[in-house]
This record gives C-alpha cells, sequence and structure tokens, in this order.
C-alpha cells in the first residue's frame, strides 16, 4: 500500500499537480516505517515549494541534505530559497556560502557576499520605509496580481472563479484571466470584471502590456492548439506573447511575436514610459537560469528589434521577471538576489547611451517580505503605485497593493566655527544666513558665545553660507549635505578680517593708508601682473566696504637707476595701479592723485653712491595708498 501510494505521488507529481503531490507525499511519509529515498524527500520538498508551502519544503529538503549534504542544484538553491521564506536567514547564509565556495566560482561568491552584506544593512536597520501599502477592495480569495495601468483603470490577472472552465492542477485554482477594475479613491480598485473576451482562452491568460498613446497591447496566454495544451518534452506548458489592437474593449488582429517556441515561456510584457522598450521574461535557452529578464528595442514603426538579455547585473540562476521601466530604473521580482525570502522587488538603473544597467538596490522593508512581492508599477505620478504580494495581510491568495511613497526623512547637521582672523578669537552675534541654489533665503542665525553656528538641512542640499559682522568683511563658503542620515560633516569654519585691521598710520606722516603687501611689477615694466592684481583687489575690497573712501596713490622706486627713469617707471606704475582700481568699479572721484616719486622719498639710507642688499634696496619699492577720506 505505501508503495502504490508513492506510485500516486510519484506521478501526481510528475504532472505538475503540485498540490494533490503534495499532499500524497505527506500520507506517503506519514505511513512508511522504512528509510525513504533522498529523490522521494526532495520531491516532496519541491512539491510543497512549487505551491509556497515552504514550511513544509523546508522540513523535506533538511531531512535530505541531513542524509546526503553534496546534493547539488537545483535542490541547493530551492533549500536556500525556502530557508529565507521561512525567515531562517542566518543558516541559508550557511549554506549558500558552503555551496559557492564548493564550486570555485570566486566571481559568483564576491556577488553573493556584497550582495548579502546589503541585505543584512536592509534587515537591521530601523529606518522607516518610504513606501506605505493598502490593500484593496477587488481582492478575491484567488490569486490576484500584474497590475498594469490602463488610464483610470487598472488591468491584472486573476484566477477567481467564473471566467475559466477548468482548474490549475498546479496549484488547484482556476486558470489566470485578465480583469479590469476602476480606480476609486486613495488608490482603491472597485467594480472588477472581464477585461477582453477576445484574448480569453480556456487556459492561462495573464499580463498584459499597454503601448504608451496607441491602442498596441501584448499579452501572455498559454501554448494551446485548437483549445487543448501544448506541452513539451518535460510535460510542461508554456506561455507565449500575442500582440493585437484593442478597440472598444475587443482585442482584434491577435498575432503571435516571432521569438515564441514550443519549447520555452515567454510571458510578463512591459513597455518603458518612454514607449522605447520593450520587456519580458523568459527561460529560453543560454539564459542564466529560471526566468531572465529580456527586453527589445521598440522602433518608430512600432517593430520589436531582436531581444536581448539584460545580462547578470539582473538575471540569475533563480527567477527573474514582472519588468517594468519608469524614469529610468527598472523594477522587478527576483528570488535568485539575495532577500528577504520568496520573491522581493528589486530597482536597478539603465543608461539608454550604453543599455548599461547598473546600482542593483532591494527595495526593503514593506515592499519586501519573506513571502513573494512582485509586479510592482507605478502611476505617471511616480510617487504612488500598485504591486503584488502573497503575505500574510491580504484576503486570498496573491493580493494587489495600493503604494504611495514618500521620501523617508533624512537630515544632516552643518555646523562651523567663525574667528578673527588676526586675533584667532571666537566671534560672537555674527549673522550667518543660509542660501539655496536659487540664492533663496533658507535661514539667518547667529553665531553663540563661543563662535559657533549649526543649521539641520535636508540631504542632499547645497547651500552657500555668509558670514556677515559689523566692521568686519563679509565671506561666504559652500556647504553641501551627504545622503545618510545624521551623518556628521566636516566644520565649515570661518576666519573674518575687520576692515579696520586694513589700515594702518604712518609714523612719520601721522596720515592713515591702506595695508598692502608689496606690489610688485615686472622689471622694466608697469602692467598689472595677476599677483599685484591680487593685491589691489583688497584694496578695492576695503574702498566698497567704506564707500566715502577717497585716496591718493604714490608710487616709489629705489635709487638704483637714473632719478629721470625713476620717476617715469614709477609714474606709469602708479598710473596703471589706478586704472586697474577704475575697472574694478570704482568711481574716478574717489582717487584725487596717482602720482610718481621714483626715488624721491627713500626709507632708509639707501641713496645713489651708498652700497645696500637687495632687501635694504626693496624696502624702498613700494605704493602707498594714502587715505584722504573715509
Amino acid at each position: 500500500m505505501s508503495q502504490s501510494s508513492l506510485k500516486n505521488a510519484d506521478k501526481l507529481f510528475k504532472t505538475q499537480a503540485y498540490t494533490k503531490a503534495a499532499e500524497a507525499y505527506k500520507e506517503f511519509l506519514a505511513e512508511y516505517e522504512g528509510e525513504v529515498e533522498i529523490q522521494t524527500l526532495l520531491n516532496a520538498g519541491d512539491a510543497n515549494y512549487f505551491i509556497y508551502n515552504t514550511s513544509k519544503a523546508k522540513q523535506y529538503y533538511q531531512r535530505a541534505f541531513n542524509r546526503k549534504p553534496d546534493i547539488k542544484e537545483p535542490y541547493i538553491s530551492r533549500y536556500v530559497r525556502t530557508l529565507r521564506s521561512e525567515e531562517d536567514y542566518e543558516f541559508a547564509h550557511k549554506v549558500a556560502l558552503k555551496a559557492l565556495k564548493e564550486s570555485n566560482d570566486d566571481e559568483a561568491l564576491n556577488t553573493y557576499k556584497k550582495q548579502y552584506e546589503a541585505f543584512l544593512e536592509l534587515l537591521n536597520s530601523e529606518e522607516d520605509s518610504e513606501y506605505r501599502l493598502m490593500n484593496i477592495s477587488a481582492n478575491s480569495k484567488y490569486s490576484d496580481f500584474a497590475p498594469v495601468i490602463f488610464g483610470d483603470s487598472i488591468v491584472f490577472s486573476s484566477s477567481r472563479t467564473g471566467n475559466s472552465k477548468e482548474l490549475y492542477s498546479w496549484n488547484e485554482q482556476p486558470y489566470l484571466s485578465l480583469y479590469i477594475a476602476s480606480k476609486g479613491e486613495d488608490g482603491d480598485l472597485i467594480d472588477a470584471k472581464p477585461f477582453s473576451k477576445s484574448s480569453k482562452s480556456d487556459y492561462h491568460d495573464a499580463t498584459l502590456a499597454i503601448m504608451p498613446d496607441t491602442n498596441i497591447v501584448f499579452f501572455a496566454s498559454s501554448n494551446i492548439n485548437k483549445n487543448k495544451l501544448i506541452l513539451d518534452s518535460e510535460r510542461e506548458n508554456n506561455f507565449k506573447l500575442y500582440s493585437g489592437e484593442l478597440k472598444n474593449g475587443v482585442i482584434k488582429n491577435r498575432e503571435e511575436l516571432n521569438f515564441n517556441s514550443d519549447s520555452y515561456s515567454v510571458g510578463h510584457p512591459s513597455i518603458s514610459d518612454d514607449g522605447k522598450y520593450f520587456f519580458f521574461a523568459s527561460d529560453m535557452e543560454q539564459g542564466y537560469g529560471g526566468s531572465d529578464i529580456y527586453y527589445c528595442k521598440i522602433t518608430p514603426s512600432g517593430k520589436l528589434t531582436t531581444p536581448k538579455n539584460a545580462g547578470p547585473e539582473i538575471n540569475t540562476s533563480g527567477n527573474d521577471f514582472f519588468p517594468h521601466m519608469k524614469d529610468g530604473v527598472l523594477y522587478f521580482a527576483s528570488n535568485g538576489h539575495v532577500g528577504f525570502g520568496g520573491l522581493d522587488v528589486f530597482q536597478i538603473e539603465f543608461n539608454r547611451d550604453t543599455e548599461d544597467f547598473t546600482n542593483l538596490q532591494n527595495l526593503g522593508k514593506t515592499v519586501n517580505t519573506s513571502y513573494d512581492d512582485f509586479s510592482m508599477v507605478f502611476n505617471t505620478d511616480g510617487m504612488t503605485g500598485y504591486l503584488a504580494s502573497n503575505r500574510t495581510q491580504g484576503v486570498g491568495d496573491d493580493d494587489i497593493y495600493y503604494f504611495t511613497k514618500e521620501p523617508i526623512p533624512c537630515d544632516q547637521i552643518l555646523f562651523g566655527n567663525i574667528k578673527d582672523l588676526r586675533t584667532k578669537e571666537n566671534l560672537a552675534e555674527v549673522t550667518v544666513t543660509i542660501k539655496d541654489s536659487l540664492n533663496e533665503t533658507i535661514s539667518i542665525l547667529k553665531t553663540d558665545a563661543d563662535g559657533n553656528y549649526e543649521i539641520k538641512l535636508p540631504c542632499l542640499t547645497k547651500v552657500t553660507i555668509l558670514a556677515e559682522k559689523e566692521d568686519y568683511f563679509e565671506q561666504e563658503k559652500i556647504g553641501e549635505t551627504g545622503d545618510v542620515d545624521g551623518e556628521e560633516n566636516e566644520s565649515i569654519d570661518f576666519e573674518l578680517e575687520r576692515a579696520k585691521d586694513m589700515i594702518v598710520v604712518d609714523e612719520t606722516t601721522k596720515q592713515e593708508k591702506i595695508d598692502l603687501e608689496t606690489i610688485y611689477f615686472d622689471f622694466d615694466k608697469a602692467d598689472i601682473t595677476p599677483k599685484a592684481a591680487a593685491v589691489l583687489d583688497k584694496a578695492v575690497k576695503l574702498m566698497n566696504f567704506y564707500p566715502d573712501m577717497v585716496i591718493n596713490i604714490e608710487s616709489h622706486t629705489d635709487s638704483r637707476g637714473s632719478k629721470k627713469y625713476n620717476y617715469s617707471l614709477s609714474d606709469r606704475r602708479a598710473k596703471a595701479t589706478q586704472q586697474y582700481i577704475y575697472s574694478q568699479g570704482i568711481a574716478e572721484e574717489r582717487i584725487v592723485s596717482a602720482q610718481g616719486y621714483g626715488e624721491q622719498r627713500l626709507l632708509n639710507e639707501c641713496k645713489d653712491g651708498v652700497k645696500c642688499s637687495d632687501e635694504e634696496h626693496d624696502v624702498n619699492r613700494r605704493s602707498d595708498f594714502i587715505i584722504l577720506k573715509r
């Protein structure tokens, strides 16, 4: 009787009647008192794995691996995925790591380690998710998934009763059909009804794509002939993709796509929001394993180019499907990348110029659970949409959820200290103005008694920080926050120069002068060099600070050279200095004179006939900016 029970279970398993097979294996294993074959345990694990009874699948896989640790693929991957679905993440990691090390595939091992580290960050993170989910009214007790935006409605796949004549032996539910529901308040879906009888068969009709701004649609159906399923060599019925024209709710001119096959499935059609790329999933040969995501370009005339595998950044040895592209980001579901268990939703950036996919990210908690989470689509606003999940909070098998996306609060503190340039003392009561990239004021604050300031700003914000205090020159710097909430930035410090500190009193003449470094000219020239301009800009800054300031410019040389030559050279230099200051916006009446004095006013004894060092002569080479009024 036990052997008869096993044969029945194996027969059901071979015909992919997994729900009945799982029950048959359970009965056999409960009755049989001898040592069970490893393959029977693996088949029992698979039967439960395929109907998402992960608790039982884990039990059977564990018994098989405990007896025979060197079991190969695909059972290792299924065992690991089952352990993740049961949230046994640590043990799943040990099993996966051991298998990868034994495979001697260093690249795959390194990729896995990076993904696992990223997953642990998500798992242990206490940050709130930017997504909020709400169940919808249109869900049934059966599978409802694969929503597609269709104007003010949603087209989706469902196995609810009433639209299919037979039950799908895999999970003992009705075959899938396409339904349409209207968008209600707050994203709810109501009034679900069959979508189009012309796309209907007695078997699976699922997953629809709509070409933007046209009536062209693509959809997947079971591979049938004369309303009978066509099975491949593994006795599997594959999906095929069809195109058609939607007119008054009826799909007309139905045609097979040219890359369909009887030997593999193609399904999950999706078109990028710009209408330039057609995505789909397939288990065709030479993929990475399971279902892979492929894409075609859509030509201006609406033709599809030869399909191209989306590559290893997306596709894995597991199942990767349900693609949806929005604003250059591809969203898809995978159980091959390291995740929370079952199918997780991932996003990856797409470069249209190079057609490269980069920066893979798991969408984290709330979107993803230890159950199957998949078929995410966005509304045109890019902040709301729908996804499907068989998590326990639902009302049926797979449920459709409405989601809203709100940025996770992310702030950082910009801070700094402000001192006096000369004394290095902290400056209190400095006005600090924070301006955005449009030069709009965000905030105005004051430094405290210790010269410190700080302000909380959103992450990834670039600002101008302007420091002002009476009697001091204002100064501004650029500040920028990072992308991690609460992360500390480097201090943005200022040293302000007091305007009066640029004014000195000549000990001999008792006149006020602008205190500047020596202005050097090239030999025998009066041209303003870049170094000279940098010094003169300080004089301009002071004159702008004191708008009533009036000055004289005096230029002097040392005694080397003839008196006539020195006088002429110094006068040319004084006039060139005057013209430069004018060029910086200072009114002409504010410079009363610009005079050269040659060697007439030496500051030391280094006159003609007196031997002096170069350093001693340099003392006499100078320009004076005499302040007449301020």
